[in-house]
């Protein structure tokens, strides 16, 4: 080994909150019948966009009112696929809350429930961790496309969800 540092996620020590539940489908799979790597991102974008909702902050709105939070870094690791016809619960919290910048971190779970078995096949014996994420995102006005503060009604929102959960 070089010394490098890993580039596993860890598991996310914040709390977390159901935000989206996903069927994958089979669009979503690879030749070997499993969810394509790629596909899981938007996996996250989907719940990061219910999770911001669910605070009362609709994304669309957002931007209507000039505001981004591109995807700054990401980090994933894959625990276990995901395969067609899954139900992937994704959770969402916020690791770290800045001025200007945010992170949120996933864990993504196929409930035993939610995996379809065939016959001669094992049913899930508990909740299956696929994945842990943590995406970073900068705020920027699109008018110059800089970076800015998060716009105050957000930054109260995901504030008041960081000291509720503490």
């Amino acid at each position: 080994m070089s010394g490098r540092a890993s580039l596993r996620v860890r598991v996310p020590e914040v709390p977390m909150r159901l935000a989206a539940r996903v069927r994958v489908i089979y669009g979503d799979t690879d030749r070997m019948g499993v969810v394509y790597h790629g596909t899981y991102l938007r996996y996250l974008e989907h719940a990061r966009v219910e999770f911001m909702r669910e605070l009362g902050e609709v994304y669309a709105a957002m931007e209507r009112a000039g505001y981004g939070l591109p995807v700054t870094d990401l980090g994933v690791s894959y625990l276990a696929p995901a395969r067609y016809d899954d139900v992937i619960s994704v959770h969402v919290g916020i690791s770290k809350l800045g001025l200007a910048q945010l992170r949120f971190a996933y864990r993504l779970v196929v409930e035993p429930e939610d995996r379809f078995v065939g016959e001669g096949e094992s049913p899930l014996p508990e909740p299956l961790t696929l994945m842990y994420a943590e995406s970073r995102h900068g705020c920027i006005r699109f008018e110059d496309n800089q970076v800015s503060r998060l716009p105050e009604g957000l930054h109260q929102r995901l504030s008041a969800f960081v000291e509720g959960q503490a």
